[in-house]
């Protein structure tokens, strides 16, 4: 999705060669800042240079401002909006009614991450060493941590901080102390895998760590050219995106393959370079945005948009009724493990599955879907059908997509739909 960065129009575009999918609104002000989109309600929420807390409806193809007099916001997983006003007064908005927040936001809280359990977190950032909690109609709680970039889980029930010599995790609920792991090679950004139970640290060594957020242990490390600066992930965590210490340029690392296998010259952004899913790699190459193709050797350009490259670009697991369904993959090759009734398609047809994660490794499969059966939702994992394919943990089965795809709005973290012609493995 193309954000006007100077107003215009709000415009989507196909991954496949980034031609336009179809789909517009028009007349929409500067957009300043991109909040989040909430799929069940069909509504992309931004913040434009006027400082309006602008909702983009993607059924009826409109924009309305909700609000006035905004300085930033914050949308929580289970869809509550977080909107602070230039006083730094915070108002949470869920079903329409509008709840105040405790205390007042301070200047210098710039990251903000809505929680799946009506929270909003005020991040640590270099500038800023304190956690700061907000609860519903209470006081603020603040947790001292260290003054570095950090980041959050999806459903924010975790904060992990990049300090240099440790990476710091920390409980928002205050349910247990922060715990320190220790990091050589001047640890410089960490992120998240999209279903939470992995992170990835960024050091000034060449090298890449891998951690399990559970057992706190480091499971591997994935070989950089150089040392990195920054990372970011993709929709499903099949990528991660790094900068490189030194440079205008992005490294590509598969998170499969567990290896760097492109490398791409480049600006770093807020927005962009991101991975527009399954291997479309948008950069930005003066004044246009450009994709290339992660698919093939060599990151043959895909597509390009002239005279977007000001604009804000945001990967998003929707398209327009006129496309269809995104993101589903067919998995013909799985063998079909003995029949039961509930997990039977109608009539005899194929099963959905929402797939959450995949890994080469059995056991880091195995333990993700342990621990999201043990959180009380039917899980598991499916075995490769080729030694070239992956483990993937899914949830599951649904008798008709539209189960699957309604399950994937409330599941809490990125998924996309497969299809199986039989019940998943282990």
């Amino acid at each position: 999705m193309r954000l006007p960065a100077h107003g215009g129009e709000v415009i989507a575009y196909r991954t496949s060669d980034l031609s336009p999918a179809g789909w517009s609104v028009g007349k929409v002000p500067a957009i300043r800042q991109y909040i989040g989109v909430d799929l069940d309600l069909g509504l992309l929420y931004a913040v434009d240079s006027t400082r309006g807390l602008l909702a983009i409806d993607l059924k009826a193809k409109r924009a309305r401002v909700l609000r006035r007099g905004i300085r930033t916001a914050a949308l929580g997983p289970d869809g509550s909006l977080y909107a602070v006003d230039t006083s730094g007064s915070v108002t949470q908005v869920r079903g329409r009614r509008p709840i105040e927040m405790g205390d007042r936001l301070p200047a210098g809280a710039t990251a903000l991450v809505g929680t799946a359990n009506g929270r909003l977190l005020s991040l640590p950032t270099p500038r800023r060493a304190d956690l700061t909690v907000y609860e519903p109609n209470g006081p603020a709680a603040n947790i001292s941590l260290v003054a570095a970039p950090s980041t959050a889980t999806l459903v924010g029930d975790l904060v992990a901080v990049a300090a240099d010599t440790a990476v710091v995790l920390a409980d928002p609920t205050g349910g247990r102390a922060p715990s320190i792991i220790d990091v050589s090679g001047h640890a410089k950004s960490v992120v998240f895998s999209p279903s939470g139970h992995r992170f990835y640290v960024a050091r000034e060594k060449n090298e890449i760590l891998a951690f399990d957020r559970y057992s706190e242990r480091k499971l591997d490390g994935i070989p950089l050219p150089g040392g990195a600066r920054e990372i970011r992930g993709d929709l499903y965590g099949l990528w991660l995106l790094v900068r490189p210490a030194q440079g205008d340029s992005v490294w590509v690392v598969d998170l499969v393959a567990r290896k760097v296998v492109a490398t791409a010259a480049t600006s770093w952004d807020n927005d962009l370079p991101l991975i527009a899913p399954p291997s479309l790699l948008l950069v930005r190459r003066g004044k246009d945005a450009v994709g290339l193709d992660l698919s093939k050797e060599g990151l043959a350009q895909r597509g390009s948009v002239r005279g977007a490259a000001n604009d804000i670009w945001v990967p998003l697991a929707w398209a327009p009724p006129s496309d269809g369904p995104v993101a589903t993959a067919s998995l013909d090759s799985i063998s079909p493990a003995p029949d039961s009734t509930a997990a039977n398609g109608a009539a005899g047809g194929p099963r959905y599955y929402l797939q959450v994660s995949s890994s080469r490794n059995p056991a880091w499969a195995r333990e993700l879907s342990d621990k999201i059966t043990e959180a009380g939702i039917t899980a598991s994992v499916m075995d490769p059908a080729n030694p070239d394919d992956v483990y993937r943990v899914v949830v599951g089965p649904f008798a008709a997509r539209e189960q699957a795809d309604s399950a994937s709005r409330s599941l809490g973290m990125p998924s996309f739909v497969i299809t199986a012609p039989g019940p998943a493995g282990r």
